[in-house]
């Protein structure tokens, strides 16, 4: 089959253009010539440029003017830079004993003209290891000025766009349906991790993608933990499972938070859930524009100090979510920690998340959801029964 025909975007041209233009804008505004782009997020919300290419040195060159931006990879991802961006301009690196893709670089950026410039690097990502940003300053050092770009495109990509909403809610709709196949399949004697070949079959059957990092399904005495862990466990007649995935649509992440119980609820737990559902719901109440990040966590911590959880509760509660690689979902900064002064504005989708891992009892809890900010009350993506799930 020929390789022909426009390339495959995820957005329209001109939506990736003006993003483009706004990048260039900021980098203006800002004193810099040009921005090293190096996360795979920035490369794909700028570009459509669609890979995991980016756990190699990948790098593309933004100047402030209208240059074409210049694309520097690897040769497995000529052909999709090609035909799933807007860049034109892309060149390789061979892979070699003695390679070094910031020499190359450098060859591109003495060609733009760039010598003794001020540039951005992207320095906040998972697309840039300690190694390549050595490899990268050695080479350039006497050569240019290379400075922090302090979250520049993650800031410009926080209030989201029409097109990338509609991805959101089509994440959000595949959320609701997997969470709801997850508690039909959990049941004593089934291994937590079919709970998560469940939630898949929903998600990649209906038309999402891999999630960018391992769910959590955390049962028996590791639901207090905050983190996945190794080795599936087999469900008991009287067990908890604490659930909390992402659901990713075209690379737009929902993500959700619930817990399952096997057998009824204890007092204690009930405590917790309505402690940690009613916090929830006083966080989103007040998620609206003007509103601080900060603000936000203040309800969270008020409302589980008022509980009795103060020494269980975590430093933070939320944060952005939208479009990430693996290895996280979490689209951050920013978080939803106390003092943070990012304020709520329309556009802006947040995962909110009230986890209580009480080390003293062993029981756990956890809610959470996805939701948009709007004009006025928040839209939420991402549905949760009524009710605490008991399975009898």
């Amino acid at each position: 089959m020929a390789f022909t025909g426009a390339p495959t975007l995820p957005f329209s041209r001109e939506e990736h253009l003006e993003r483009q233009g706004r990048l260039r804008q900021t980098l203006k505004a800002r004193g810099f010539d040009a921005m090293l782009v190096f996360a795979q997020e920035s490369h794909y919300w700028l570009t459509g440029y669609d890979t995991g290419g980016s756990v190699f040195f990948q790098c593309s060159v933004v100047t402030a003017d209208e240059r074409p931006i210049v694309l520097l990879t690897r040769r497995p991802d000529l052909l999709q830079a090609r035909q799933t961006s807007t860049m034109e301009d892309i060149r390789i690196w061979w892979d070699a004993e003695d390679a070094n893709p910031a020499r190359d670089l450098k060859g591109i950026l003495e060609e733009l003209g760039l010598k003794g410039a001020n540039i951005a690097v992207e320095l906040n990502t998972h697309g840039l290891t300690g190694w390549n940003l050595w490899r990268l300053q050695k080479t350039l050092d006497g050569f240019c000025t290379l400075d922090n770009d302090d979250h520049l495109i993650r800031k410009l990509r926080l209030v989201k766009s029409p097109a990338e909403i509609d991805y959101m809610r089509q994440a959000g709709k595949l959320l609701d349906k997997s969470l709801e196949v997850v508690i039909e399949t959990a049941r004593p004697g089934v291994m937590d991790s079919s709970l998560t070949a469940a939630y898949l079959k929903v998600v990649l059957e209906g038309g999402g993608d891999m999630p960018p990092n391992a769910p959590l399904f955390n049962s028996g005495q590791r639901a207090v933990y905050g983190r996945g862990v190794s080795m599936p466990r087999r469900l008991e007649a009287i067990d908890q499972i604490i659930v909390e995935y992402p659901v990713a649509y075209r690379r737009y992440c929902c993500k959700t938070e619930w817990t399952i119980l096997m057998g009824r609820a204890s007092d204690q737990q009930k405590h917790m859930y309505e402690t940690a559902r009613t916090t929830m719901d006083r966080m989103t109440e007040i998620a609206r524009p003007g509103t601080t990040l900060g603000e936000i966590f203040d309800v969270h911590a008020d409302g589980l100090d008022k509980g009795g959880f103060a020494a269980h509760r975590f430093g933070a509660t939320g944060y952005s979510v939208g479009c990430t690689w693996a290895p996280t979902s979490m689209d951050v900064p920013p978080m939803i920690y106390s003092g943070n002064p990012t304020i709520c504005q329309p556009g802006m989708t947040l995962f909110y998340h009230v986890m209580i891992g009480d080390s003293d009892t062993g029981y756990a809890m956890g809610v959470g959801h996805t939701l948009l900010v709007t004009e006025g009350a928040p839209e939420i993506l991402t549905g949760l029964p009524d009710a605490l799930t008991e399975v009898l």
